[in-house]
């Protein structure tokens, strides 16, 4: 009986087990009762289109687009981090560094010896020579103590340095420093003086127990920095695996931005003091992970300290017969740009509750509509938490529906704790439970909607041509990055919630209270009839209340945008400051560098088409191209980098000339595929995903706390 608890029965007659063979076997699998067990039928989900968020213009609308699946498998979609130097990050290097004591010239230690004898004298020298060839004795602490108050640190370095290249893994040495008082020589006319507090320095040299040699940190610097390889995987969990492993908080385990979780990433992660060993062995509980390249720095990684990110991408089911169009639109697009706008990932996923409304009422003090739109129930809901929504909608009691959410990972139950802890009226304070960088989410959404809105109307009436009172940045700063807010241990909490807003994309935020005022000007005539700007140096503000808006038409806009919901740029100083919007500069047009493409033939939807970090590193390779004449599909390889703040998205909507939303990519690969039954992929493909997505959501508090143990 114990061999079999757990395990599950398998019939006698079943093949050996295969993901398709599992997949066709469920669907046809007959009905049992009647019909699907316990579950309500499936609703009709209005999702969140790019014309309702404003993405309405192209660069280039003349020419035409083509149809392309993007992410069909995850392996399709490969991004590569920037560092702030420029450089490229792949994953090449397995190498885990180790403690290696650097040599002294033994003439060195020779002087050191002479210069210390006043101090540790031959007998001195000879007792640690016994303790080092002495046998290990656990009952007791066999050590030896030498007074070196009278050292100074470098003195009491070299002593250290001695006993490490004389006993290598024998002995550890380490100072103590403990403060006593001494007794001066009293004066003839006074009776009793105050003793004054000295500090006494020890070095204490000790028997290396077990085996375990010398704990103190001596790798070169005190930052160990590595690449993490990430397959279908978000950022965030990762951090908070290894941190729980490593007995640190997430906020400790630090990296530059977060990359796409449907994709092979590769990033630069950073973590104190702890050894390379040590993050290998916890990243070992994490699937689908590999980490290499380490390093070390002495300052921590940022949030934003990073150039970019370098894409390769797989367009699968490209028309052979449009190579032509493909090729002019790929031009086009390398001279053009692309329309930096806001993706979908910034709005969450409801067209019925889109997250920028919630912004509004934040931003608008009306606390009570903004706790009951987080709230309020949505047709594209998980299945789990729409009857807890309806039941609160309905009933009001914020204790017991909190009750039935496990863990505290998603923002409903936050906000669900708050309202029952100060009371089901207190909106304001119930709100304040939600980590402000998770909050601020929403006025941030609100920002990139009028951004988006402004970049569609700006190129709408005057094109692509500079007018005067464009804004570009002054001089000096013509290269400065867009400005990112850093948010002390709350920059890394991001919910894992499907109705709430995918954290910002490269982490890329909005600074509150902005110090760029004064950094950018308007274009003159002049300026323009020079010649020394481009359409590609043209900012726009996000509206706030510390922020110059463009001498143009486009200013007035601004404001008469904000007066739609009853906002003006001073009410954006909101008298709570945790709401409050400085404003921030972003470019409207992003050209991609280093664009490079190629045609690619396949046969099946399995194959694979770019080689991963990991897969180049191991030798692993991709499918081999068929012959043309015997080629099912054709796919479109692409290869560019794009700033931080961009979204690749964005990028290939300008290719495509149509909506990028993951709907429409379902519905375009479905009519690629032609019948939904020839997709037995060894990986999930899109429709597959998202069926399961409300069973992953259900498991994740559960899986949060797993981690955190």
């Amino acid at each position: 009986m114990g061999k079999d608890r757990g395990r599950g029965r398998r019939n006698h007659n079943s093949g050996p087990y295969n993901k398709s063979n599992w997949r066709s076997l469920k669907r046809d699998r007959p009905p049992q009762n009647g019909g699907q067990r316990n579950k309500a039928p499936q609703q009709q989900k209005s999702v969140l289109l790019e014309n309702q968020v404003g993405i309405t213009e192209f660069t280039n609308p003349d020419v035409p687009g083509f149809t392309g699946i993007l992410k069909s498998r995850f392996s399709d979609f490969h991004v590569n981090e920037i560092d702030s130097e420029g450089k490229v990050l792949e994953l090449n290097d397995l190498t885990v560094p180790k403690v290696a004591i650097e040599p002294v010239d033994p003439q060195d230690l020779d002087k050191w010896r002479e210069e210390l004898e006043a101090v540790i004298g031959a007998e001195v020298w000879q007792e640690i020579a016994d303790l080092a060839e002495a046998k290990l004795d656990p009952q007791i602490e066999q050590k030896v103590e030498i007074d070196v108050s009278s050292l100074d640190k470098e003195k009491r370095g070299q002593v250290h340095q001695l006993v490490k290249q004389l006993y290598k893994g024998k002995l550890v040495s380490t100072t103590i420093g403990q403060q006593q008082q001494v007794k001066p020589p009293a004066p003839e006319d006074q009776t009793e003086l105050q003793e004054p507090l000295v500090e006494k320095k020890t070095i204490r040299i000790l028997k290396t127990k077990g085996g375990r040699g010398d704990k103190r940190w001596n790798f070169p610097k005190e930052f160990v920095s590595f690449l993490v390889h990430k397959t279908n995987l978000v950022t965030s969990d990762i951090a908070s695996t290894l941190a729980s492993r490593l007995f640190m908080r997430p906020s400790q385990v630090n990296y530059a931005g977060i990359k796409d979780k449907r994709a092979k990433t590769t990033q630069n992660f950073c973590i104190k003091r702890r050894a390379p060993d040590q993050i290998l062995n916890a990243a070992r509980s994490l699937r689908d992970v590999r980490i290499g390249n380490f390093a070390f720095r002495n300052t921590t990684l940022k949030l934003g300290d990073l150039q970019g990110n370098r894409f390769r991408i797989a367009l699968r089911h490209i028309d052979k017969e449009k190579r032509g169009d493909i090729e002019v639109a790929l031009e086009s697009l390398r001279k053009r740009g692309f329309i930096n706008y806001y993706g979908l990932q910034r709005f969450g996923n409801s067209a019925s509750v889109p997250t920028y409304e919630v912004g509004v009422a934040l931003l608008k003090c009306d606390y009570k509509l903004a706790c009951e739109l987080i709230l309020k129930p949505r047709d594209s809901d998980v299945e789990f938490m729409r009857p807890i929504r309806e039941e609160w909608w309905e009933k009001r009691d914020s204790a017991a529906a909190a009750a039935k959410i496990y863990g505290e990972k998603f923002i409903e139950k936050k906000l669900l704790d708050g309202l029952a802890r100060f009371g089901e009226s207190d909106y304001s304070s119930a709100l304040r439970q939600i980590p402000r960088n998770m909050l601020m989410l929403y006025p941030h959404a609100y920002q990139s909607l009028i951004f988006n809105r402004i970049a569609s109307r700006r190129i709408k009436e005057f094109g692509l041509k500079l007018i005067p009172g464009d804004l570009v940045y002054v001089e000096q700063d013509q290269d400065q990055e867009e400005p990112k807010e850093i948010t002390k241990d709350e920059e890394k909490e991001e919910e894992n919630n499907e109705n709430f807003p995918e954290t910002l994309e490269e982490d890329e935020t909005i600074v509150e209270e902005s110090i760029f005022k004064r950094k950018v000007r308007p274009l003159t005539s002049e300026d323009i009839a020079s010649g020394r700007f481009h359409l590609s140096d043209v900012i726009l503000p996000l509206p706030g209340h510390d922020i110059t808006y463009p001498a143009n038409e486009c200013g007035i806009w601004y404001q008469e945008m904000l007066a739609e919901v009853g906002l003006t740029s001073d009410l954006l100083k909101h008298k709570e400051k945790t709401y409050a919007l400085g404003g921030a500069y972003r470019k409207m047009i992003i050209q991609p560098s280093d664009l490079k493409w190629n045609f690619r033939l396949y046969n099946t939807p399995e194959d694979s088409l770019i080689a991963s970090d990991w897969e180049l590193l191991k030798g692993i390779p991709v499918t081999p191209e068929p012959a043309e004449e015997e080629a099912k599909f054709m796919a479109l390889l692409l290869e560019f980098s794009l700033p931080s703040a961009a979204y690749a998205t964005m990028f290939l909507r300008e290719l495509f000339k149509q909506d990028t939303s993951a709907a429409t990519q379902m519905q375009l690969e479905k009519k690629a595929m032609g019948e939904a039954g020839k997709e037995a992929t060894k990986e999930e493909p899109m429709e597959e995903e998202e069926e399961k997505m409300e069973k992953t959501q259900t498991e994740a508090a559960t899986q949060e706390e797993v981690q955190a143990n």
